[in-house]
């Protein structure tokens, strides 16, 4: 069953001010209104989920400060835009807080590092790439960066050493100047330079690649320009032939480019619920989807860690998942039923329980970029769903 949504009222948004409330409302759902994006195609075949629709409105969970709250609730006081469950391949619940935007392509931030390390698992598989190469080797540009002696795999797993600092909060220093470089700011300071050219320039680090987990949003949009550089096309197009409308999606989907035609593989991916709850739903079954495999079993074994195999590689352990880890961009839990997820900055989730065989995914405009209690609420929400749906 699902929520009567809302009609809202649309608001004027800038480059200035689409990532803060109330702005984000709309802005996270009209991305393209005021960034250069690229079409990733939907291809020809389109399917719906089957449903099996429950009214989980009144779900209770406990949150972390022992505070009872019911689904709604939740979903309400968190700004929450969109939720859809799917179970063993059908949608049971659905909630949109707004009518006219349930059907729109809303910005998924960080969740597109994790759709972008299954493209680049895929062309793995076809040797345009090796995880044990030098980045230099396809970039040479970077090779007097960060970047230099680095490996694929440790821009997979998010352990090249740098000097960058992710720090969503920054207005002048250089965080500041990446977005500005990607096209997701303004340029008041001055600068001209595209995102490759800022990858170029990457600070360097005292310390060894591959001995610490450092979160580092440019790692994934490196990735994009390698994709583009082996391929010899446009990210927007091998997404769409590798993944995308193999999973037969209803609507298009489109990726932010920066001024000079860069994609924003790290955080640009813009698609409708429902259709990223198909790649959700063929991650869950191991690249299958309506039992067609879409991306090889052994691929996709390898690319994400299902088992908890691969633990936090430095004792900066995981706030949210201590005792999980995070490998080609997607989390292991390290819970009890080795949940996955992919998460985006304010409130954008993926989370799949592959003992109840759930996907859940969340769409939002939260205020705040990150919340770890958020998370941690969202988190026990998640389990408490997963118990009720299953019993």
């Amino acid at each position: 069953m699902r929520n009567k949504p809302i009609k809202i009222e649309k608001i004027s948004f800038t480059l200035d001010n689409w990532r803060t409330y109330p702005f984000s409302q709309f802005a996270f759902s009209n991305v393209k209104k005021i960034i250069p994006t690229a079409i990733i195609s939907k291809g020809t075949k389109e399917s719906n989920f089957n449903l099996d629709i429950q009214d989980l409105n009144s779900l209770i969970f406990e949150n972390k400060y022992n505070e009872k709250s019911s689904l709604s609730t939740f979903l309400e006081n968190n700004l929450a835009d969109n939720f859809v469950v799917i179970q063993k391949g059908k949608k049971v619940f659905e909630w949109s807080k707004y009518s006219e935007l349930k059907n729109n392509q809303h910005i998924l931030f960080s969740v597109s590092k994790s759709l972008t390390s299954l493209l680049t698992g895929m062309l793995i598989q076809d040797n345009f790439i090796k995880e044990s190469k030098k980045i230099s080797f396809y970039i040479p540009e970077i090779k007097e960066s960060a970047y230099k002696n680095a490996t694929i795999r440790n821009l997979l797993d998010m352990t090249v050493a740098s000097d960058f600092s992710e720090d969503y909060l920054d207005k002048t220093g250089l965080f500041n100047l990446y977005r500005e470089a990607t096209g997701f700011n303004p340029r008041h300071s001055g600068s001209t330079i595209g995102l490759n050219e800022f990858l170029t320039k990457m600070p360097h680090s005292v310390k060894s690649h591959g001995e610490y987990y450092q979160y580092c949003s440019p790692n994934t949009d490196l990735l994009g320009w390698i994709i583009e550089r082996v391929t010899k096309e446009k990210f927007s197009n091998v997404f769409s032939n590798y993944i995308f409308q193999k999973c037969e999606p209803k609507n298009e989907a489109y990726i932010t480019l920066d001024p000079k035609g860069a994609p924003r593989t790290a955080g640009g991916i813009c698609m409708t619920i429902d259709d990223l709850s198909k790649l959700a739903e063929m991650v869950r079954c191991k690249g299958s989807l309506r039992n067609k495999q879409i991306i090889p079993e052994n691929l996709m074994v390898e690319l994400i860690d299902y088992e908890n195999k691969f633990p936090w590689i430095s004792k900066e352990k995981g706030v949210l998942f201590p005792k999980g880890g995070y490998r080609s961009k997607w989390y292991q839990t390290g819970l009890q039923n080795k949940e996955i997820c992919a998460i985006g900055i304010h409130g954008q989730w993926i989370w799949i329980d592959p003992v109840r065989k759930i996907s859940i995914l969340l769409f939002s405009s939260r205020k705040k970029p990150l919340s770890p209690s958020y998370g941690k609420n969202f988190s026990l929400l998640c389990r408490e769903l997963c118990n009720q749906v299953s019993s």
